[in-house]
């Protein structure tokens, strides 16, 4: 009995050793699994993001210089000075600036007509600006070292059965350091864009809703040129919602995950949505010298 005993033991020692073998092998091949799938440049899904990501990027890019813009004032007395609020006769609806609690306010509103004086699309604007010294606002624009501007906007076509996209968008930046000779951005911006294609036998619509955040992005001033906005550093990152809809099907919704890191002018976009990334570069300006 006690050799039968010892026999049985061994061989259960033996089975027990073979089975933590085969866990500790199963542990090792889900560790070399891959966690993430490169995602096909190609992917019509992905394409479709990544246009409104570079309208996104790109529009980033452009309100950094309409912030800058700002930087001597808003008006001499008589006339609005920076150019993305000149007043255009032919197409402008309604301007107005006022001044109250620390902030210059223009709200401007317009639309571009056809040649048989159609609208084609209208514009509306509500900017407000607030420039800081020591971190205290003051009305004057002379000898500030931070400036605050937010801007809201809307861009809607007046034909909504054809191609076309609408837009709407907020943006909330802090240029600080501005004494020295490179600001630091920081803020936030929201974005949507709800876009209408008409196929031959379909038609789809995609919304767009982007929650991004403005991360210490960088901006020299140059002596040549004065201030770039072209970023010398930081990032922007963002989350993408994305409904999709054909016809009279349900929507699906996606959600992207995005960020895009600035480096002397070029920018690296990193994407995901799941476990599927995607990569790409791009040369967006050329920072002064």
């Amino acid at each position: 009995m006690r050799l039968e005993n010892r026999v049985l033991v061994s061989g259960m020692t033996i089975l027990i050793g073979v089975m933590l073998l085969l866990v500790a092998g199963c542990g090792d091949d889900e560790t070399n699994t891959p966690t993430t799938i490169t995602g096909s440049m190609a992917d019509h899904e992905f394409l479709a993001v990544k246009t409104q990501m570079d309208d996104f990027v790109d529009s980033t890019i452009a309100f950094f210089e309409n912030g800058i813009n700002t930087f001597q004032g808003i008006s001499d007395g008589e006339d609005i000075i920076p150019p993305q609020y000149a007043v255009n006769p032919e197409q402008q609806d309604s301007w107005d600036t006022s001044y109250t609690n620390g902030w210059h306010v223009i709200q401007i509103a317009y639309t571009e007509k056809d040649q048989f004086e159609d609208g084609v699309w209208q514009m509306s604007l509500a900017d407000s600006i607030q420039y800081k010294k020591n971190g205290v606002a003051q009305e004057s624009w002379v000898d500030h070292d931070q400036l605050v501007y937010k801007h809201h906007w809307t861009w809607d076509v007046f034909d909504t059965t054809v191609n076309h996209t609408n837009f709407e968008g907020n943006a909330d930046f802090t240029f600080a350091d501005l004494t020295t000779g490179l600001a630091t951005v920081t803020g936030s911006r929201d974005f949507n864009a709800s876009n209408k294609i008409v196929h031959l036998d379909s038609t789809v619509w995609r919304d767009f809703t982007f929650t991004a955040d403005v991360n210490n992005v960088t901006l020299k001033n140059s002596a040549f040129t004065g201030w770039s906005n072209c970023p010398v550093g930081g990032s922007v990152s963002t989350t993408i919602e994305m409904v999709y809809t054909k016809d009279d099907g349900d929507p699906v919704t996606t959600t992207w995950n995005a960020t895009f890191t600035f480096n002397n002018g070029t920018m690296t976009a990193s994407v995901s949505k799941g476990n599927t990334v995607w990569g790409y570069h791009s040369d967006m300006c050329d920072v002064p010298q």
